[in-house]
């Protein structure tokens, strides 16, 4: 059954994965809205006013990223209904995970553009839910707030052997993949009366340091 023959029968799944391939692409996924669209849309298929009432927001105000997302391949149509002289359309995402073409964010192909605009998207976009999380109380910041309520920020550093890294790397992004699961099956639209969402912000990458490498005369 092609794509078009399970839309029309209400069958289609996402893929497992859409890589993003061109910078007006991350051009358009970039933007924390649209993040948040997809993620509505990535359990079950909404129209456009079922995602707005989730999101807080006027339909008005969504349709024109609804478009955007559309055209650039990361929302399907999946089926279609005439709504007081008006079609209605409805919307699923087209894969569960979202990566971005490591090709894109190496500097010497666009100035380095593609890793600015990735990082501005997860940091700018973390740094806004995280003020705005703190400002409607949804973020306790008190000493005695409940474990479940408080935001976790943190900045260390470590050295390790390649082999450690390679081993700790593997270790964190089974966590990560863990955490990403846990929702897939859910509708975030459907939460149970005490189920709460949370976000996941993690970074981990080498940088530059002069570290003392020790030599046999540390032995002595």
């Amino acid at each position: 059954m092609t794509e078009v023959e399970q839309r029309q029968a209400g069958e289609f799944q996402p893929a497992e994965q859409f890589v993003i391939g061109t910078l007006e692409q991350l051009k358009v996924f970039a933007d924390p809205l649209r993040q948040q669209i997809t993620e509505t849309l990535c359990t079950a298929p909404k129209t456009v006013k079922q995602v707005a009432k989730e999101l807080g927001l006027a339909p008005t105000k969504l349709y024109y990223h609804f478009n955007l997302l559309e055209e650039n391949g990361f929302l399907v149509v999946t089926d279609t209904r005439i709504v007081s002289g008006i079609i209605e359309k409805q919307y699923r995402t087209a894969a569960l995970q979202f990566s971005v073409s490591r090709a894109l964010l190496n500097p010497a192909l666009n100035d380095g553009y593609g890793l600015a605009t990735l990082l501005d998207s997860i940091l700018g976009g973390s740094q806004s839910e995280i003020i705005s999380g703190v400002q409607d109380g949804i973020i306790q910041m008190t000493e005695d707030a409940a474990t479940h309520t408080r935001m976790r920020l943190w900045r260390t550093l470590s050295s390790m052997t390649p082999e450690e890294a390679t081993e700790f790397y593997g270790r964190l992004n089974a966590l990560i993949t863990e955490f990403g699961e846990s929702m897939e099956d859910r509708d975030l639209g459907k939460a149970l009366p005490n189920e709460g969402a949370y976000r996941l912000v993690a970074a981990i990458y080498p940088i530059r340091m002069n570290l003392h490498v020790a030599d046999d005369a540390d032995d002595e």
